[in-house]
Order: C-alpha cells, then sequence, then structure tokens
C-alpha cells in the first residue's frame, strides 16, 4: 500500500535582498498548496528576503551569496567562479540530506549552481528567467551548458524572455513561459486611499499625478522620463511626478543622486517628488492619475498589472514583455524606449483627456486583469510542476531527513 508524500521543492536564490524576481518566490510561497508541496528555501542571510520567506511559512536554509558577473576581467572571473563552487559544495551536501523531488531556482545565476549541484541525480532543476539575457559570449555558454543539461527546464516570466535565452539554440521545448500573476485582491478598483496619498505629498485633488514605482536603477529609464516631465512641465502648470522605490544595488546610488541633480538643474524640483520606497503601493497607485513605466528593458513589468487592478491607467515603452501586457490605445498606452519628445507629447496629452483614461481603465480591467491573476500563475506552475516530476525516475525510495530550519538571528 503506498503512502502519500508531499512533493518537496527546493528554491534557490542567489541574494537575500528583496526586489522583482524576489516579489515573484514570496508570491509563489504563498500560494503554493501546502497539502501536496513541502517548500523549503535556500538564500542568502543579509537581507530582508529571509524575514519574508518565514511570514509564508516556508523553511529557510543559508546559501552564499552568488556573485557571479558578466565579465571578462580575470579578478571578477575568479571571484565569480569562486563564488558559484562555494555555493554549489553546499548546495550538494543539502540536495544528498533534503532529497528534494524538484530545484527551483530563482535566477540564472542560482540556476547555474542548481544544476552544477544537482549533477549525477535525478532530480529536475528549474531555472525562472527574470532577466533578459544579454549579448555576451558567456550567455551562449549559458545557453549550451541548459542544452546538456537533461534534467534542466526554463521558465520564462515573458515571451520574450524565453525568446531571448534560446537564441538560435533548440531550446524551445525546455523554455516555458508562465507570465507573473498579481494578487487581485490586493489591488482593487477602490480608491478611498487616493486623498491619504495626495495629502501627505501636498497635492490637491485636482492636480493630475504621474507616479513611477519600482527599483531605482538605470535600466528603467527614470532620467528620460524626468527629462519628458521636464520639456512638457511649463504647459501643465498642475502636473506632479512621484518617483517611488528604493536603490537595491549599490552601484545605482549614483544613478539616485543623478536624478535629484537633474530635477534641481532643470527647476522641476518643486514638482518631482522622490517617495522613496513604499510597502503599500495600492496606496500610491490609488492616488496617481497615470503609472508610467519608461524601461529601457522590461522582461515582464508586473507593476503594470497591479496599477491596472487599481484602476490607474498606464503609458510604458514597447521593451521586452510589456507589449504582452498593454496593447496601444486600448488597456493603456505604448511609446517607443528612448523616445523622449514622444513620451513627453504623450504625457501632455493624457493629462488632458480623461475621457481616453477611463476608457484604458475599462478594457484593462474586464480583460487584461484576469489574464495575469495570481490564480493562473499558480495553476500553470502546479502544472509544470506535476509534469517534472512525473517525468523522474524516481528508482528507489530516498530516506527523506527533515530540513534543519534557521532562524534569521542565528
Amino acid at each position: 500500500m503506498s503512502t502519500f508524500r508531499k512533493i518537496r521543492i527546493l528554491y534557490i536564490n542567489h541574494t537575500g535582498q528583496v526586489s522583482g524576481a524576489e516579489r515573484v518566490l514570496i508570491d509563489t510561497l504563498r500560494v503554493l498548496d501546502r497539502k501536496h508541496y513541502e517548500p523549503i528555501v535556500m538564500c542568502p542571510l543579509q537581507g530582508n528576503l529571509v524575514e519574508e520567506i518565514f511570514a509564508t511559512g516556508a523553511e529557510w536554509l543559508p546559501i552564499p551569496s552568488i556573485r557571479a558577473r558578466f565579465s571578462w576581467r580575470p579578478d571578477r572571473v575568479l571571484r565569480s567562479l569562486a563564488s558559484i563552487l562555494s555555493a554549489v559544495w553546499i548546495l550538494r551536501k543539502q540536495i544528498r540530506a533534503l532529497g528534494p523531488d524538484l530545484i527551483h531556482a530563482n535566477s540564472v545565476r542560482a540556476g547555474l549552481v542548481a544544476s552544477l549541484a544537482a549533477t549525477g541525480t535525478r532530480t529536475p532543476v528549474i531555472w525562472h528567467v527574470h532577466d533578459t539575457l544579454p549579448q555576451h559570449p558567456l550567455s551562449t555558454a549559458l545557453r549550451m551548458f541548459v542544452l546538456i543539461a537533461r534534467n534542466t527546464q526554463l521558465i520564462a516570466v515573458s515571451r520574450q524572455t524565453a525568446r531571448c535565452f534560446v537564441g538560435h539554440f533548440p531550446l524551445a521545448a525546455k523554455a516555458h513561459t508562465i507570465h507573473n500573476g498579481v494578487d487581485l485582491s490586493r489591488f482593487t478598483a477602490e480608491r478611498s486611499e487616493r486623498r491619504t496619498y495626495r495629502d501627505e505629498l501636498g497635492i490637491a485633488q485636482e492636480e493630475f499625478l504621474v507616479c513611477a514605482v519600482g527599483q531605482i536603477c538605470a535600466r528603467k529609464g527614470l532620467l528620460e522620463l524626468l527629462d519628458a516631465f521636464r520639456q512638457v512641465h511649463s504647459q501643465a502648470p498642475r502636473m506632479h511626478l512621484a518617483i517611488v522605490g528604493r536603490v537595491v544595488f549599490r552601484h545605482e546610488e549614483d544613478y539616485l543622486q543623478a536624478l535629484h541633480e537633474a530635477a534641481k538643474s532643470w527647476a522641476i524640483e518643486d514638482r518631482v517628488h522622490f517617495c522613496g520606497e513604499r510597502r503599500n503601493v495600492s496606496a500610491v497607485l490609488h492616488g496617481s492619475d497615470l503609472l508610467v513605466l519608461s524601461s529601457r528593458d522590461e522582461p515582464f513589468g508586473l507593476v503594470l498589472i497591479e496599477a491596472m487592478a487599481c484602476g490607474t491607467p498606464v503609458l510604458a515603452t514597447r521593451v521586452g514583455g510589456i507589449p504582452e501586457i498593454v496593447v496601444d490605445a486600448e488597456n493603456g498606452w505604448l511609446v517607443e524606449p528612448g523616445n523622449t519628445p514622444a513620451l513627453a507629447a504623450k504625457l501632455l496629452e493624457l493629462s488632458r483627456c480623461g475621457s481616453a483614461l477611463r476608457q484604458t481603465v475599462e478594457q484593462a480591467q474586464r480583460a487584461t486583469c484576469p489574464k495575469f491573476s495570481l490564480e493562473q500563475y499558480k495553476t500553470k506552475l502546479a502544472a509544470l510542476y506535476t509534469e517534472l516530476c512525473n517525468q523522474r525516475d524516481r528508482g528507489s525510495p530516498q530516506e527523506i531527513k527533515p530540513a534543519l530550519v534557521r532562524s534569521p538571528n542565528h
């Protein structure tokens, strides 16, 4: 008589800092059916991710930070190699001790470590690709590695991200697109928070507030957005811009400083509000008249769905996975990346056209948001887990040892 055993999934994250990919990991842990799955997460202690993991009820184990970089500088290559080998050594011991049914690595870096550590086992490994693979010789090496790693599969957050990873390699059968999902119950069209957020910024209810929400970095195109705002601010004297988010990686501190200096030099600092990170993103979206995502590269764009669910119109650049969410002039608007005059013109146009804003919101909430719900993400992810576990030849039953759960205070 067979006895039911939960599927043990070992999640690997290369950093302990919470950014976009980590938000997806936390949502994954939140919706995972604990009647069927037992999640264990390995990530570095440094950062705020461990606290978030424990809040989901998942178990945690430490792993060193994986600091691999795309570089040909000998010193950086050696540091990357040392970081990878250290993480592989620790992870391989945990694989032997825990006997996971599946390993879900939450980045390409974590995926490389996981696949190396699982070499010689029959454990399926998933690389969750949240970023666009850059044009670099090492990218070709990664594609070749995935091609020959029999137990390795890919999840891409958008079709465009999948295409960029696959390139010209025969990897299509290994690449599964699962769009990120939003807990729509946390982002509703109830706009009671509108007045509170505007009062906090000192902005009148009738003024037009544009917001940009997310990580502060050059990839998000925030300097271009500031420039577009500069071009129209004299023609739209009641328009304000709120930049909401924080610097995640230290090398982006200079970029944040450049944003402050640009606002000052262009004499627009009185209508540009640097708000820092906000945990209650829905309050920001409810308080705003338009969300702008002016990224140079954007594998998905989760905040677009959050804004749509809140009833906030969206304007974004036509890059990465964004066109898989936003259809121009139907549920939002698209402009070409780097075309600052076009972005400025669209800002001015939308600030004067309330009826067009309302029409796109209705379309977004009716047709777009349901396609990107957390429920659809959960369903597709569970189907892939089941498929991979069914394909695995388990052989003789493994002795499953209990996970050693570490407290973040130790």
